[in-house]
């Protein structure tokens, strides 16, 4: 399964995004990906993830992957990610849940921290 490790505003790994669904690194199961749109799973509407970016429901940037690139804005370097835990099964994606457009914003972190989009 494609895995991709999603780091903070400090670089450290606190999500991977496996297929459609995120986890945390102790194997639990935190939201959904909806096309570009992030879901908790609750099937609340959390942000975006967009190009790389983890993005807020305001469009600032909450977080990112290794290879990201943010206009005007300089990256952290990344922290080598722990060593996941077995990942625990998921729920479903909800049918009705549906992709939702990104608003415009300028490229600044958000006040969100990663580790609270998806809990």
């Amino acid at each position: 399964m494609n895995e991709t490790v999603l780091y903070d505003r400090l670089g450290k790994a606190v999500y991977r995004l496996c297929g459609r669904v995120f986890y945390d690194f102790t194997g639990k199961p935190r939201g959904f990906l909806v096309d570009e749109t992030i879901y908790d799973l609750r099937g609340q509407h959390r942000g975006f993830f967009i190009a790389g970016v983890v993005r807020d429901r305001t469009g600032r940037v909450v977080g990112f992957k290794e290879d990201a690139r943010v206009r005007e804005m300089e990256l952290p370097a990344v922290e080598i990610p722990p060593v996941p835990y077995k990942n625990l099964p998921a729920p479903e994606v909800p049918a009705e849940l549906c992709d939702q457009v990104c608003p415009a914003a300028p490229p600044v972190w958000s006040v969100m921290r990663l580790t609270n989009l998806i809990v």
